[in-house]
This record gives C-alpha cells, sequence and structure tokens, in this order.
C-alpha cells in the first residue's frame, strides 16, 4: 500500500469541471497509478536544501493528457490540467 496520494491543483472544478464523468473517472484512475509510481520511486525525504517539488511532468493514454508535479515532502502527486479530446465524429 503506498503512502503517496494525489489531489487536484489548485481544485477538481478547475481542472476537471465540465468534463464528462466516465473522463473524470479515467483522471482519477491515472492519477492514483502515478501516485503509486511516485511511492515507488522516492524513498524518504529529500535532501534540505531541495525543494522536494518536480517539474511539470505530462503523460498521455489514448485521448487524454495530465500534466502533474510530485511534491516529495507532502507525497502527493498534484494534478494541475487536463485535455482529452473526443473521438472524431465527422469521418
Amino acid at each position: 500500500m503506498t503512502d503517496w496520494t494525489w489531489e487536484y491543483l489548485p481544485n477538481a472544478e478547475h481542472v476537471v469541471g465540465g468534463l464528462e464523468p466516465e473522463i473524470k473517472r479515467d483522471v482519477e484512475r491515472l492519477a492514483g497509478r502515478l501516485a503509486d509510481a511516485a511511492s515507488v520511486r522516492y524513498f524518504g525525504d529529500p535532501p534540505i536544501e531541495e525543494s522536494g517539488v518536480s517539474r511539470l511532468f505530462d503523460i498521455a493514454e489514448d485521448r487524454l493528457i495530465v500534466w502533474y508535479q510530485e511534491h516529495r515532502r507532502l507525497a502527493t502527486v498534484l494534478i494541475v490540467r487536463v485535455q482529452h479530446w473526443p473521438a472524431d465524429t465527422t469521418c
């Protein structure tokens, strides 16, 4: 079991507001997997001279892109932006 969690930054309405519930569930599943991966990658707090906050990362799955940061001191993945492209229905 992981000690890492995830949350939206600044909040869910800002990040995933307006998306379909199915897309929101996909984002939350991916966020959980990112938290699990971070818990394996990092052990303990970063050195005192480091902030412990990563640069902005992105990950894409199918038609979904999620931008996130890892905050080592809080053991939290911060989901900061989500983009979803709907299937092309014009073809």
